[in-house]
């Protein structure tokens, strides 16, 4: 039954509400330097920087919104200090000055108390990420477990629907901030005051922000590092910004039911993209526990394409919407749920096209990504002087992202995944590097569906349909890989000649996929061995193992630059050991049979 509550109570109530203030009050799940969990309150977190190893929310994508938050108060806490750089400054020098500065948490701490009326996570007139108003024609809202994507119907669950029916505080707040940066899309509620609703429904307009992005950050030892680390420096250099409209909803009018437009809209920069409202929420205390109704409504809807303030996450190119609006048409790229370790690191180690994508030979000519700003500026400057202060530090790569189902009206899965890498890596000096990566990628990638296509044929050696796929094999040959690739990755910046790394991976490849292709041949059993014969186009043809083992292997050996001794190289004396592979650089793949 819809819960109700009429304006008149809601008032009346206002002296009984319970008060929680995202500043001083602990919510924010951390995991510290020495193991230890802990839950901390804004003012803590800015205090306690070095001590904080990772955010250690219910899941990734929660951890990735409220560092979301984190970073935007961050931003405008220096800017409001003063803490930029004028035109023709250096962006690297200020960073050398942030990182280096002992002020740090004493201007966030000042930032944090002079805003800290609008974090009241129940205020009655701005409560924080809310409207305090916000109601249906019929007076209806749901229990607070809408606000977990994880209850009810979903894939995965982090608690029963029965602890999340009634929410404590702390928890809301961080199911709030999740909510507005990865909610589903799909039919909300409609609120009154919103003129685009029509027969008492909010009809879709997109899930959150965040949930279409493929988001990347690097991690540092400690969220200190972290943070500056991923410090879009852009956003300090005046001129690049708009101080008086790219504000946090807490610097602003506070939010009504109504939308900034009826139709997409635009932000107003990195701060408006990183807090960006996609919904309009209410959340509902009670006696016995903080928040246990919730009203969820459709809020900015923010358009998707050239946002390249986005800090976090790469940019793919569109032919067709280029095409259909008559200039470079850009959108986000998301983590592929089959691929994302090596979709992601083409993202992030992408390479700079010659010219503009309109500019390029052929119709539609392969366009790289356009790299993640925070990315991006370690190729420059600011890049060498983060590693002289962080060289020796150990960092990753932290990807996160989410699948979702029908419509986006529904979450399949959320993706993450921990790259190992080093600043040095990610500077102008690493591009050498960086580029053998994208070529052992690109390798993985082609043979993929080669390797797909052998396996097909061993079912049919063996007397399976044509139309038999074996997905279940190649996922476990590409997770061999994907572990293979991601220690080689861990030690490819200790390689002072590129092509050395080169061939240290391309054997590896080569390992790990003969034995698989060994194991396959053997699985396939004696009656794949013997075959069947097939009439094709008046051409008996033999399908056997054999044969795709030879095939597949010479693609193996093209792809990799494997060169084997030939059959009168081989040595008389079965006893005497082979002579070992040549290596040679890989020339042109063939295509299928």
């Amino acid at each position: 039954m819809p819960i109700t509550e009429t304006t008149f109570e809601r008032r009346s109530n206002v002296t009984t509400r319970p008060e929680f203030n995202l500043v001083r009050e602990p919510w924010i799940r951390v995991r510290l330097t020495d193991e230890t969990l802990a839950e901390l309150s804004l003012q803590d977190i800015f205090e306690r920087l070095s001590e904080v190893s990772v955010l250690n929310g219910e899941t990734p994508t929660q951890d990735t919104a409220v560092f979301r938050l984190l970073m935007a108060i961050l931003i405008r806490a220096l800017r409001s200090e003063g803490v930029v750089v004028a035109p023709g400054g250096s962006l690297a020098e200020l960073w050398r000055d942030i990182y280096r500065s002992d002020d740090l948490t004493e201007i966030v701490q000042e930032y944090l108390a002079k805003h800290s009326a609008r974090f009241d996570l129940f205020d009655p007139v701005a409560p924080f990420f809310q409207v305090s108003d916000l109601a249906t024609s019929k007076g209806e809202h749901s229990d607070a477990s809408v606000l977990i994507p994880d209850v009810g119907p979903a894939l995965f669950s982090t608690r029963t629907k029965n602890d999340a029916e009634g929410l404590d505080a702390a928890s809301a707040a961080r199911w709030l901030v999740r909510l507005h940066a990865y909610d589903v899309s799909g039919i909300k509620s409609g609120a009154i005051g919103d003129s685009r609703v029509k027969d008492g429904k909010g009809y879709p307009i997109g899930t959150g922000w965040a949930g279409a992005l493929g988001s990347v950050q690097l991690t540092g030892p400690t969220l200190r590092e972290t943070l500056l680390l991923n410090l879009p420096m852009s956003a300090l250099a005046v001129g690049s910004f708009d101080s008086d409209r790219d504000l946090p909803p807490w610097e602003r009018t506070p939010d009504t039911a109504s939308a900034r437009s009826a139709d997409e809209t635009e932000a107003d920069g990195v701060v408006d993209l990183l807090t960006w409202q996609q919904r309009r929420v209410r959340l509902f205390p009670s006696a016995s526990t903080a928040v246990s109704g919730v009203l969820i409504a459709n809020g900015d809807k923010l358009s998707r394409s050239n946002q390249f303030e986005e800090p976090y996450s790469a940019q793919r190119f569109s032919w067709d919407q280029t095409k259909k609006l008559g200039r470079e048409t850009w959108f986000p790229r998301a983590l592929d749920p089959q691929l994302t370790v090596w979709r992601g690191v083409q993202s992030i180690f992408a390479e700079a096209a010659t010219g503009t994508p309109l500019t390029q030979k052929g119709p539609k000519a392969t366009v790289p990504d356009r790299v993640a700003p925070a990315i991006k500026q370690l190729q420059s400057e600011l890049g060498e002087a983060i590693d002289e202060e962080l060289g020796n530090t150990p960092i990753s790569l932290t990807l996160t992202g989410v699948s979702y189902g029908t419509k986006d009206a529904v979450i399949e899965t959320e993706l993450f995944e921990t790259l190992p890498t080093t600043v040095a890596l990610l500077t102008s000096d690493g591009a050498e590097l960086r580029h053998e990566a994208l070529l052992a990628i690109d390798r993985v990638l082609t043979f993929r569906g080669r390797f797909r296509w052998f396996f097909r044929q061993l079912l049919v050696s063996a007397g399976a349909s044509p139309g038999d796929y074996p997905d279940k094999q190649v996922a476990t040959w590409m997770d061999e890989l994907q572990l293979a690739f991601l220690q080689w990755l861990a030690g490819l910046a200790d390689h002072t000649d590129p092509k050395n790394a080169d061939l240290e991976w391309r054997k590896m490849f080569y390992r790990i996929t003969e034995r698989a292709i060994d194991q396959a041949v053997d699985d396939a059993g004696p009656r794949a061995a013997i075959g069947r014969m097939e009439e094709t186009d008046g051409t008996n043809v033999l399908h056997s193992s054999g044969r795709y083992r030879d095939w597949i292997m010479k693609q193996l050996r093209e792809i990799t630059g494997a060169r084997i001794p030939t059959a009168r190289q081989e040595p008389a004396n079965p006893t005497r050991k082979a002579k070992s592979k040549e290596w040679i650089a890989p020339g042109v793949v063939e295509g299928l049979i």
